[in-house]
């Protein structure tokens, strides 16, 4: 394709600008460009664990003209942008946009790791993570080409399309856990493959844990190998059956009955500790943490637990044993335990 205008470049080894609001019809999107996919993707995870925002949109024309925008500066060899073709491209294509944004970089990455270190490196740069991380952009487009110099010159290109809903804002892909105080926690749980919610968007912070699903946590925080043995007869019709067979084999939990495991039961504060204790394997302590678990069964776990630092307790001098799970306490014992 000719070159719309001359462009201006910018000898850096990343670059990066923005500019706002034209407005012409949206047009049909053709078929999606190489590696667009790839580009966008990445920089979602970025945009979601480190700004808690939903995805921008992958729109096959911004990826195609992302793809020219990459070809032109292995061409010419250097870095720089060319806001004129951009708008004179989207105006030619019958894109109606209110902002604009172009990110560039170089690099000398392997194939398998290209993408991924292009988005690293605008990550790094505030000036470029302003643009990747902007709440008003709906769709993107990306691509890299390799030039005569052995360089691979990278592009994206973010625009906010007429009519297009802004992304949610999120955190770590979830809408329900911006006021829990275990936040972090739990992004640490999805971000660590334990967890993908309770829903595709939601995590269900307040949500009791039940055993089933605590079998499911623990088998994938341990990384637990399949079981060949059913351990249990009250499972079987149970999403969470192998979980619950591979925390058996393991040695992680005994059931609550003969044959039974009781898999929509309640977790409580005491059946926690001793899930933690014997997942973990934790050393013995004669020390007495707490005033309000003498009684129980799990006594032992609860002080081992505590000697681990892995729990503080509910209040000074108790761990409350028979208080229930929350789903937002467990992601806080796991970290403290898996972490």
């Amino acid at each position: 394709m000719s070159r719309i205008s001359p462009r201006r470049f910018i000898p850096i080894v990343i670059a990066s600008i923005v500019m706002a609001a034209s407005l012409t019809p949206l047009a049909v999107e053709p078929a999606a460009a190489r590696d667009g996919s790839d580009f966008v993707s990445v920089a979602n995870r970025y945009r979601a664990v480190e700004a808690g925002l939903g995805p921008v949109g992958l729109h096959s024309v911004i990826d195609r003209i992302a793809v020219e925008r990459g070809n032109q500066l292995a061409d010419d060899r250097q870095l720089g942008h060319d806001f004129d073709y951009l708008k004179v491209r989207l105006a030619q294509e019958g894109i109606c946009w209110q902002q604009l944004g172009e990110i560039v970089a170089y690099n000398y990455a392997s194939e398998s790791e290209r993408v991924e270190k292009f988005v690293n490196q605008w990550f790094k740069s505030p000036g470029h993570w302003s643009i990747m991380s902007g709440t008003g952009y709906t769709h993107a487009g990306g691509s890299w080409t390799t030039g005569s110099n052995g360089a691979h010159y990278g592009v994206m290109v973010f625009v906010k399309v007429c009519g297009a809903a802004a992304p949610t804002i999120t955190f770590g892909g979830f809408t329900d856990i911006g006021d829990s105080k275990f936040k972090d926690d739990i992004l640490w749980l999805a971000a660590s493959g334990i967890t993908s919610g309770c829903t595709a968007t939601t995590f269900c912070p307040a949500g009791s844990v039940t055993r089933d699903q605590m079998a499911s946590f623990l088998k994938r925080a341990m990384g637990l190998p399949s079981a060949s043995t059913d351990y249990f007869r009250d499972d079987n019709a149970n999403k969470h059956h192998a979980s619950i067979n591979s925390v058996a084999r393991a040695g992680v939990t005994r059931g609550c009955d003969s044959q039974l495991y009781c898999p929509s039961g309640k977790v409580t504060r005491a059946q926690m500790a001793s899930f933690l204790d014997r997942a973990l394997d934790l050393p013995w302590t004669s020390r007495d943490y707490f005033g309000d678990d003498n009684t129980s069964i799990h006594e032992g776990a609860i002080n081992r637990l505590a000697a681990a630092g892995i729990t503080i307790g509910c209040a000074a001098g108790r761990y409350c044993p028979g208080g229930t799970v929350t789903r937002e306490q467990m992601a806080a014992f796991l970290r403290r335990a898996f972490d």
